[in-house]
């Protein structure tokens, strides 16, 4: 950028590839993604959808997209071509973040160990929910889970997808040994325009979300009860569950000058979106 804020046509042209990639208009990345959806198994490369584990791992490899060396979330093709162009572009992206509510008090009633086998355990059943419903994990944070759901991925329906995806997480916490052990999750999701592309340097890259739509879904999964997801008022209407009976509510997140609308949704309510 020659002044903050400002870029040169160079740059508008590799953000004008990025949109066109992340939102799925470019057709190349959407079928290498729906190929490599066919063959197992998760995780993936958060870009190409290059499997990691399974079968796949063997196929990757041959083509040269088995997992990078350099950064473990990307594959080693991918890699290779965004550290060339590192980028990104804005556009609409649902955010869910999730986490284990208390866990400073759980990691102190238990060994280091035992707290590592939880908090394992819940990455596990997390990240399965969203492979399922066609997010991927942007991060794992100690006791949380950042997930992205992009156009690329969902289409229009990422607020649905991220629903759904923050429904069967929590059922699944709520049906495994978590609980017996003290683990309980809350959840919450915002729907909006975000920067997503490829951060860092060098070596040392990232393909992640920045801006305020991520930041209000942190806020709201730090926000939510255990068990229930908190559901930013323009995601709930975006994601097409009118059938279901929700009320809104003004909540004053932390870091916000005005209060989030947003839909708090309990196992009542999250076991009739489907």
């Amino acid at each position: 950028m020659d002044d903050l804020g400002t870029e040169t046509p160079a740059e508008l042209e590799i953000s004008e590839t990025w949109r066109r990639l992340l939102t799925g208009e470019d057709a190349s990345i959407r079928h290498l993604r729906r190929a490599w959806g066919f063959v197992p198994s998760p995780p993936r490369c958060k870009v190409c959808g290059a499997p990691f584990e399974g079968p796949g791992r063997i196929a990757t490899k041959i083509v040269s997209h088995g997992r990078s060396r350099q950064n473990p979330l990307l594959c080693g093709m991918c890699f290779g071509s965004l550290k060339k162009q590192p980028g990104g572009a804005e556009i609409e992206l649902s955010v869910l973040f999730a986490d284990i509510r208390g866990s400073t008090a759980i990691a102190e009633a238990t060994t280091a160990d035992e707290f590592r086998h939880r908090v394992q355990r819940f990455y596990e059943i997390g990240a399965k929910a969203v492979d399922r419903n066609g997010g991927t994990v942007d991060k794992f944070l100690g006791d949380g889970i950042m997930a992205l759901f992009i156009p690329v991925m969902t289409g229009d329906q990422h607020a649905r997808s991220a629903i759904l995806a923050a429904r069967d997480l929590l059922r699944d916490v709520d049906r495994s040994d978590l609980p017996a052990n003290g683990v309980h999750v809350g959840a919450g999701i915002d729907r909006g325009l975000a920067f997503l592309g490829v951060i860092g340097s060098d070596d040392k890259l990232d393909f992640t979300a920045l801006g305020d739509t991520v930041n209000t879904a942190a806020r709201l999964g730090s926000a939510a009860a255990a068990g229930h997801l908190l559901v930013s008022e323009r995601a709930w209407k975006a994601s097409g569950f009118d059938e279901v009976a929700v009320t809104t509510t003004a909540l004053q997140v932390a870091g916000k000058r005005e209060p989030v609308p947003v839909a708090d949704l309990g196992p009542t309510e999250l076991a009739a979106a489907a």
